[in-house]
């Protein structure tokens, strides 16, 4: 859930109950789940719990998950730059997070992609998510992961 507004939002007061509240939500895509099948799923949840009043509104088409093997040899030339920088590499075969790599590693394309890099990978986009510039960080600093950069580019090279 990226939002939720409700009730009297303007000047003054009202004790009412509101008589509207919205929401902004998005779909994460897991394996297997089309795009078009998303808003059907979620209005078949809704009416299954009761909540046949509420309207759906689709603001964007979205896009579909995508994977990418970690025996891959991009995903293990990632792994050999990581290993270079640090003794605590985890391997996160599920993003949580949201990104557009499906245009990609989908026909007509079907690029290989891999994400990964130097740093925290918990709490991303929290309000302690960070950068440290100095070398002083958990996984070094800014030269550390710029060191990091060029690793995984020449490894992948090599593949």
């Amino acid at each position: 859930m990226n939002g939720i507004w409700a009730g009297y939002t303007g000047p003054g007061t009202k004790t009412l109950l509101p008589n509207k509240i919205t929401a902004k939500v998005d779909i994460r895509f897991v394996p297997n789940m089309k795009v078009e099948d998303g808003i059907p799923m979620v209005r078949r949840h809704l009416d299954k719990l009761g909540y046949l009043e509420v309207k759906i509104r689709t603001l964007e088409g979205g896009y579909s998950w995508a994977r990418m093997s970690v025996n891959h040899p991009y995903t293990k030339a990632l792994l050999t730059s990581m290993n270079e920088f640090s003794s605590n590499v985890e391997v996160w075969p599920t993003l949580a997070g949201s990104a557009p790599f499906s245009l990609f590693a989908s026909p007509p394309l079907e690029l290989p992609f891999v994400l990964g890099g130097m740093g925290l990978g918990e709490l991303a986009h929290s309000p302690n998510e960070y950068l440290v510039i100095g070398e002083g960080g958990p996984t070094g600093g800014l030269l550390t992961m710029e060191k990091s950069f060029i690793s995984i580019l020449d490894n992948i090279s090599r593949v």
